[in-house]
């Protein structure tokens, strides 16, 4: 009875999303030139950032990678883990302040306040985006062959916008209600930077731990996006960790959506 509930909720929820496309689009336009207009150079320091970061972090653990054998060249292979915690990192910490930034559209009639932490997470995605040509080309630069794997990574990308739809809707929602949850996001996406194979291989882990390591779903995510560009290794090869990974999501998204729509009655008096 719940699922069959929840499931005519998703569908109407959808029907809105269509309904709402243009209003998506011009909030998901309005959020991404508002971040970046006030500075001199613009979009070029979102650019620039993570680039600098996968600069630093690669001088450093190249040493300590030193003497290990390497199928990839470091920078390369750092580079396309980076991008993608990178993006989830500043995606769930800007959509948990959704609601709050747009709160002088909660008391508008109609309004679906749910299309709010998407409308954050769509404006990171473009930028996402714009990095990962960059990243193309800097692969192609390194002769690195393109093959139709890498259009897997958009698999991977929409993975990551439901598992950050899910999370959003609940960080958004109650950080109304207990603004410290963004000092608590803060801190576990940096024990998940360590957590998550960024500047180490996944096979380097102790197969003792290993199942550990893979209940974070960045482990999935990012070792996706150098399957896709580096390795050539399709989804459906990992097939375990796709089913956790997508039970998760599912997980997500239902608590997410519970938790939004219980609390959403109470928006418009905390704000």
């Amino acid at each position: 009875m719940f699922l069959k509930q929840f499931f005519i909720e998703g569908i109407d929820f959808i029907r809105q999303i269509y309904l709402n496309r243009f209003l998506i689009y011009e909030l998901t336009k309005r959020d991404f030139k508002i971040k970046y207009v006030n500075n001199l150079f613009g979009l070029s320091w979102a650019i620039l950032e993570p680039l600098a970061m996968m600069v630093v972090l690669w001088f450093v653990f190249t040493y300590i990678q030193a003497g290990k054998s390497s199928d990839v060249p470091y920078p390369l292979f750092l580079l396309t883990g980076l991008i993608l915690y990178d993006f989830f990192n500043k995606t769930i910490n800007s959509a948990s302040w959704g609601i709050l930034n747009y709160g002088f559209l909660i008391n508008k009639v109609n309004f679906r306040a749910a299309i709010i932490p998407i409308v954050k997470i769509s404006s990171d995605v473009i930028l996402h985006l714009i990095i990962l040509g960059i990243i193309a080309i800097i692969l192609l630069l390194n002769h690195v062959p393109v093959t139709l794997y890498w259009f897997q990574v958009f698999y991977y990308l929409f993975a990551t916008i439901l598992l950050l739809t899910g999370i959003s809707w609940f960080t958004s929602s109650v950080s109304i209600f207990f603004p410290d949850i963004h000092y608590i996001i803060t801190i576990v996406m940096r024990v998940l930077f360590f957590f998550t194979p960024i500047f180490w291989r996944a096979t380097e882990v102790p197969s003792t731990f290993s199942t550990f390591f893979r209940l974070n779903p960045l482990y999935y995510l990012v070792n996706g996006y150098r399957d896709s560009f580096l390795y050539g290794i399709p989804f459906w090869h990992h097939r375990t960790d796709t089913i956790y990974f997508a039970g998760l999501t599912f997980f997500f998204l239902i608590m997410g959506a519970i938790v939004f729509k219980r609390l959403r009655p109470y928006f418009a008096e905390m704000i």
